[in-house]
Order: structure tokens, then sequence, then C-alpha cells
């Protein structure tokens, strides 16, 4: 079974989008590609794709940079930042994913004893969790309604 073979297993839906986009960064040696999806949904789309390591980082990056500009609380800065992490999820999403693709798929076949077991390992461990980026959406509503209770 060829690496691409293996990849389309582990990614599941959209295989065909993120295989072309992960031939092209090995072709090219760049990480440049384009990707709505990280773009619009950025998070969500990240715990999506199941890469919740990442997207634990970049959340804690994020209330950082949140906490180091109320200080100045300067809106068109904020709203700089913001752009910034839109463009940077969708010119970027692709390379992160393939990033962990990479990661996940070679730490999977190396615990597997045979094909079948990797196979199903891959499977399980990759594709998508809708449930994910609904629990996030959930658990940020909840930490807003804490924060407003909490400031009155």
């Amino acid at each position: 079974m060829d690496k691409w073979e293996v990849y389309r297993i582990f990614i599941g839906k959209n295989a065909d989008y993120y295989i072309e986009k992960f031939k092209k960064f090995e072709e090219s040696g760049g990480a440049l590609s384009w990707n709505w999806a990280a773009f619009f949904l950025g998070l969500l789309w990240v715990f999506y794709r199941k890469m919740y390591l990442y997207g634990a980082i970049i959340l804690l990056g994020i209330f950082l940079i949140g906490a180091l500009t109320a200080v100045g609380s300067n809106p068109l800065l904020s709203i700089g930042i913001q752009l910034w992490l839109w463009i940077g999820f969708g010119a970027f999403g692709n390379y992160l994913y393939y990033t962990f693709v990479k990661k996940k798929v070679s730490y999977i076949q190396s615990q597997s004893k045979n094909e079948k077991e990797m196979i199903e390992n891959l499977a399980k461990e990759g594709g998508t969790n809708f449930l994910a980026p609904v629990v996030f959406v959930i658990l940020m509503m909840l930490l807003q309604i804490l924060t407003v209770t909490a400031i009155k």
C-alpha cells in the first residue's frame, strides 16, 4: 500500500482534495495553499479535522494575544489580528493539516502489528469529528457567559 493510499484512509472525507495539496507541498517544498473551510471556520475546522492539540495551542495563543491587545484596547488592532488569523488559517491550513497527517500516520504505522490493524487505526484516528466543533462552540459560549457574569 503506497503512502497516498494510507493518507487517503486516514483523511477520509475530501481525501482527494487534501492529497492533491499534499503532493504539491512535496513537489514544491512550499507551505502555501488556500483552504476556504479553514479560512471561514478557523478553529472549528481544526477541531473538525481532529487536530485537537494544534487547536488547543492555537486557542492558547489567541487568548494570549487577546489579553495583550485588551490592555491597549485598540479596536483597530483587534480587527487586524482577527483578519491576520483568518488569512493565516486560509493560507496555511492545508499545510498544518499535512504536517498533522504525516505525524499521525507515521505514528500509527509504527504502532501497528499488521496491515489490517493499521487500516483500522488509520480510519479510527483520522477522518473528521462533527461533534468536536459543536462542543468547542458550546464551551466558548459558556466561557463567555461566565466571564460576563463574573464582571458584573
